[in-house]
């Protein structure tokens, strides 16, 4: 482990060396379904189209026409898991949607994020209820995500002296996709910073566990490592 590394407190490796596709799937979409409580049926119609578009480019088959509802986009997607990642094509759609209908990463985002980080907490109700222990947060936090099978491969965290916290994930499963969105000009916030639902869950989790507001700025974005700075504000 290199020195960078060693400075992080490392959580076990998942058992797993993929996360759960349908998992995975089912938890990006489940943010999806709050965001449509921002824009409306539109932005699930619109989502549908360019998951089903991204997905026929990378297949070369033909999209189908019959689908309207997100459930039958995820069983979808699930079944050409082979051709493309299916949480790929729901991030990369939810992103391209958010900037057609917002021009900036904002309002909606918050609702995704939001979305994501409720369903992680109905897998576990114990975080709430217990004073502030930014240990315990973190750990319960990984142990619930790694039994939900959605947890990357290794995620270590770093406590600062000016009580912020970098996080760490190591070849995380989105790192790609994100990749191909910050390409075409999709992964900013409206202040010019990098957005990461993933960070993004932690910070919601943090304020849970907490009870204060955090926020993040990505420090490192590349493989095997992306780190982020948690913050209270």
């Amino acid at each position: 482990m290199s020195d960078f590394i060693s400075d992080f407190k490392m959580f076990e490796r998942t058992p797993y060396e993929q996360p759960d596709t349908r998992a995975i799937t089912e938890l990006v979409m489940r943010g999806v379904k709050e965001e449509e409580k921002v824009y409306g049926p539109v932005f699930t119609i619109k989502v549908i189209g360019y998951a089903l578009r991204l997905v026929s480019k990378y297949s070369g088959e033909a999209p189908p026409e019959d689908i309207k509802t997100l459930d039958q986009l995820t069983e979808y997607l699930l079944s050409k898991k082979d051709k493309f990642p299916p949480h790929w094509a729901v991030l990369w759609a939810q992103f391209v949607t958010e900037k057609k209908l917002e021009g900036a990463r904002g309002a909606g985002t918050r609702f995704m994020n939001m979305g994501i980080t409720q369903r992680v907490l109905e897998s576990d109700g114990d975080v709430r209820l217990k004073k502030i222990d930014i240990d315990y947060v973190l750990k319960t936090l990984h142990k619930t995500i790694v039994g939900m099978k959605v947890a990357p491969l290794e995620m270590g965290y770093k406590k600062n002296e000016d009580e912020s916290i970098d996080i760490l994930y190591r070849n995380c499963y989105f790192l790609d996709a994100c990749k191909l969105a910050l390409d075409e000009g999709l992964l900013k916030r409206q202040d010019g910073r990098m957005v990461c639902s993933i960070f993004a869950l932690v910070c919601h989790y943090l304020k849970i566990g907490t009870g204060y507001e955090w926020d993040y700025i990505i420090s490192k974005f590349e493989k095997p490592n992306c780190i982020a700075k948690c913050f209270m504000i």
